[in-house]
């Protein structure tokens, strides 16, 4: 992993061009990005309607480390379901993902500052009687954060997996010029749509396999809740007891941890992630990363094991339904 950061570094570092958008620059990529759709299966792609993964993950998240079981589910051209089931004897599983324009949402799902999503869980698992009743604004813009977040999450890993964003967003593809590291070079692809998704896209100029894609976005946070002054007592550990708390105490519950994590979130600033992709195996003529570490700083964030890959396998519609 050290190695694999170091030249994910030195790539970055050292892009090469920079020239103005231009029609050159697009046809640019797209001579490489043919190439490297050929190179991961050509027709496999083309032929590709379903996609079926299942993962291990690790992640860091400050002093913490989490082990989960990820499933992702695609289905060409507007359904991806991710669900993701904690290890360490919790067994909490959070779905996430589309269907067509609708968003699916874990329980128990609010908004608070923009773009950011707060779980509430109690000891058996969501409390939907701790959460206010949310307006129809309140409700479409949920479904609008989310259906970005999870196209563009879809999309950055995508990118490394098939050589293309997902067709929802209505990407364009700039050239942006070579880029240079001790073991070699690279093509760089600027990807981005008209409503703010943005990557960059690094592809082996020797073999046209992605070798990472570098974004901006806010380092992961946890925020906790704490129960309000006069709350029955043991009511963080026991969800009857939880279920007590009036109305008013519930929204004042909910106020402050919201004003909390906005004054929090402000604090954070932009910083850019990569996504290593590596390990490639071929799977029913695709040739797919077996590895994926995401990481910024010269930190590790998550590292997935691909544990199986199901080209175009049949996938019942109920694994789309979204819940409202």
């Amino acid at each position: 992993m050290r190695t694999l950061t170091t030249i994910g570094c030195a790539l970055v570092m050292v892009v090469i061009g920079g020239l103005g958008h231009s029609a050159a620059q697009d046809a640019k990529a797209a001579e490489v990005l043919a190439k490297t759709r050929q190179a991961l299966g050509g027709l496999a792609i083309e032929r590709l309607k379903t996609l079926s993964i299942d993962a291990s993950m690790q992640r860091n998240l400050a002093q913490m480390q989490m082990s989960s079981d990820v499933e992702l589910l695609l289905e060409m051209p507007d359904k991806y379901v991710r669900r993701e089931t904690s290890r360490g004897g919790t067994n909490m599983t959070m779905s996430s993902g589309f269907n067509g324009g609708k968003a699916i949402l874990p329980a128990g799902a609010s908004m608070t500052a923009p773009g950011t999503m707060v779980i509430r869980m109690g000891p058996g698992g969501p409390m939907p009687g701790d959460a206010p009743k949310l307006t129809d604004e309140q409700k479409a813009e949920i479904n609008a954060t989310s259906l970005r977040a999870a196209r563009a999450e879809l999309s950055r890993m995508m990118l490394g997996w098939l050589g293309m964003a997902h067709p929802a967003l209505g990407a364009q593809y700039t050239y942006a010029g070579a880029a240079e590291s001790p073991d070699g070079k690279a093509h760089v692809i600027d990807v981005r749509d008209g409503d703010g998704f943005e990557a960059r896209l690094f592809i082996d100029q020797n073999n046209y396999l992605p070798l990472m894609v570098t974004y901006k976005g806010r380092q992961p946070r946890m925020v906790t809740s704490r129960m309000p002054a006069g709350a029955p007592a043991g009511a963080a550990q026991n969800t009857a007891q939880a279920r007590q708390l009036s109305d008013e105490e519930r929204k004042k519950l909910q106020e402050e941890t919201e004003a909390r994590i906005k004054r929090e979130m402000g604090d954070q600033p932009l910083v850019e992630f990569s996504m290593f992709f590596d390990d490639w195996r071929e799977v029913d003529g695709l040739q797919f990363p077996h590895v994926m570490r995401r990481g910024s700083g010269g930190e590790t964030t998550e590292e997935w094991t691909i544990n199986k890959v199901t080209v175009n396998p049949r996938i019942d519609a109920k694994q789309f339904e979204v819940d409202r």
